[in-house]
């Protein structure tokens, strides 16, 4: 929609509230019709305003005028509050008691009383009120260049004030910006759908846990409610919902409501008469991923703004093989990892109700793999999980791929293709350093590997009893050994897609040549017996070298023996060639 369309509108539903009367400003704040208190012997105000702008001060609540009063708020009795015009009055009322009440003014006079058990002076700062069977009242008008006014109440007495039962705090203002938007006093936060909740606190969505990622086809919302200072709505007025390109915005059908489900047809909507309501938001074009900003506006005014990144439908399934699957088994879980991305790389979490089958075909005749399931959906806190079927025959198959169906489009996503591997336990063992020489304090990694009886990479589930290493390089046991511990955390076993595990130690300080004896579990012992080979303990030679360049003692000794040897030799050679020469 251009621009020009939007103004016309626009125009066209102000011209339509103005006809109404809705845009006329609001004099008197929106609460109780009578007083905004109504509690016995608890300062009550008189919230309504005369029309005629003359004061009214009764013994019936209803009847009571105050001119000029803004706003007021008497939930707690010595601690209330209301806001007046330099210029007007406020009238008050000590409630319906069976006492005497007594009322007591600083910086104003009060000018009329009811019932008039005293005579109001020009100023009059004090008045004893005799109980009757009305509430009553006194109308107090501010003195010329207050800013602030304090209203008492007491217990009544013929002369003074008794215990203080209650205190009003009156804020003497110039000009009056009730009815008038306050962007301090308002609230715009995005919600999730069905939310009324309007605090200015964007909600987060379960599925992405964002406020403003929004899952392919769900909808955005925006909750506004708008305040004048006072903390009243604003009179209802023209509102727009407007969204850059790739976005469609729906404001709620009946202002109040925070309930609007259905999405709009346009980047642009527009509400005749609004002060608080939910704005939807949809992207344009189904399945498509789009970042989207929607502006919304009060009389022409930006109240907020709010931008939601929309994910599309699957365009990308990668899988991720992480373990060699056992044989004849079919529940090898956690084989792989699977993740989701839209065509602009945003990553999707798909529920469990949607389609990722495995691509029959690339399990080839299935004498290896037989079946590949995703067992658990990537989430927010969760991996993704395949669980790999194998048979009884180990290898490994090249190239399987799980296809995702599209519910909503149709369309199919295959994924990479990856190679996973089914073995039997492990039933022999290779150990070797890292390093050949190490400097001490450095670290030092012994590899462990296994393999089954067909010279596989053993699996990852088959578990393994404790390995017992001896002479190992580690400062921390005095390279007295060490036991291996689960690399999985529930077993020790061989890890992984390669079949092992690794074992870390920092070097100790003697330097040397060494060897670390790795004695296999006996599980493994005996299931290397089975498969007619036999596994013996392992030698692993290590040295460990001083880094520095600095000469030892032994080494100057050695030099010294060096250096006499060869002066020896120099002199014999000598000796025999004088002797030819006689």
């Amino acid at each position: 929609m251009s621009t020009k369309t939007l103004r016309k509108r626009i125009a066209l539903a102000a011209v339509t509230a103005l006809g109404a009367g809705l845009l006329s400003v609001v004099s008197t704040p929106a609460a109780n019709a009578f007083y905004a208190g109504t509690g016995a012997d608890v300062i009550n105000v008189a919230v309504t305003n005369s029309d005629t702008a003359t004061v009214v001060a009764s013994t019936s609540a209803s009847a009571s005028r105050s001119v000029g009063l803004l706003a007021a708020d008497t939930t707690t009795a010595l601690a209330s509050t209301a806001t007046l015009l330099s210029t007007g009055t406020i009238v008050v009322s000590g409630g319906i008691s069976s006492t005497e009440v007594y009322f007591s003014v600083v910086g104003g006079t009060i000018t009329a009383a009811s019932p008039t058990a005293v005579t109001i002076g020009t100023s009059q700062t004090s008045a004893n009120i005799t109980a009757t069977a009305g509430a009553e009242s006194i109308a107090v008008k501010p003195n010329s260049g207050a800013t602030t006014m304090t209203i008492t109440l007491s217990a009544g007495s013929t002369t003074a004030p008794g215990a203080l039962l209650s205190r009003l705090a009156v804020t003497i203002v110039a000009t009056s910006t009730v009815g008038v938007y306050s962007a301090a006093d308002s609230s715009v936060n995005t919600a999730v759908v069905g939310s009324a909740v309007v605090d200015g606190v964007d909600q987060v969505n379960a599925t992405t846990g964002s406020a403003s990622v929004i899952p392919n086809g769900a909808s955005g919302k925006i909750n506004f409610s708008l305040k004048d200072s006072f903390g009243n709505l604003v009179p209802a007025s023209v509102v727009t919902a407007n969204s850059t390109a790739g976005g469609f915005v729906k404001i709620d059908t009946t202002n109040g409501q925070f309930d609007e489900t259905t999405g709009g047809t346009s980047s642009v909507d527009v509400g005749a008469s609004y002060n608080a309501a939910s704005v939807t938001v949809t992207q344009a074009v189904a399945n498509v991923p789009v970042t989207v900003t929607v502006t919304i506006a009060y009389r022409g005014v930006t109240v907020g703004t709010k931008t939601f990144s929309f994910q599309g439908e699957v365009a990308k399934v990668t899988v991720t093989p992480t373990k060699v699957g056992k044989t004849t088994s079919t529940t090898n879980a956690d084989a792989a990892n699977i993740t989701y991305a839209d065509s602009a790389g945003n990553v999707l979490y798909p529920t469990g109700t949607v389609a990722s089958t495995v691509v029959t075909a690339s399990m080839g005749d299935q004498t290896i793999v037989n079946g590949v399931t995703v067992a658990n959906y990537p989430s927010r806190t969760a991996t993704g999980k395949v669980t790999i079927s194998c048979n009884a025959t180990a290898g490994t198959v090249p190239a399987l791929q799980v296809r995702h169906l599209n519910a909503a489009s149709g369309t199919i996503v295959a994924s990479n293709t990856w190679a996973q591997t089914c073995a039997g336990a492990a039933t022999s063992l290779t150990a070797s350093f890292d390093k050949a020489s190490y400097t001490p304090g450095s670290i030092a990694t012994l590899t462990l590997s296994f393999k089954d009886s067909k010279g596989f990479a053993a699996n990852s589930y088959d578990l393994l009893d404790t390995i017992t290493i001896t002479g190992s390089p580690s400062s921390t046991t005095a390279q007295a050994g060490a036991a291996v511990t689960a690399l999985n955390p529930h077993a020790a076993r061989g890890g992984g897609l390669t079949g092992t595990l690794t074992q870390t130690y920092v070097v100790g300080t003697t330097t040397g040549d060494f060897v670390a004896v790795v004695v296999p579990a006996d599980s493994l012992k005996t299931a290397a017996t089975a498969a007619g080979t036999s596994q013996a303990n392992l030698s692993v030679a290590y040295k460990i070298a001083s880094g520095t360049t600095s000469v030892t003692n032994e080494q100057v000794l050695a030099s010294i023996v060096s250096l006499i040897a060869s002066i020896n030799k120099q002199i014999v050679a000598l000796q025999k060639l004088i002797l030819q020469r006689r």
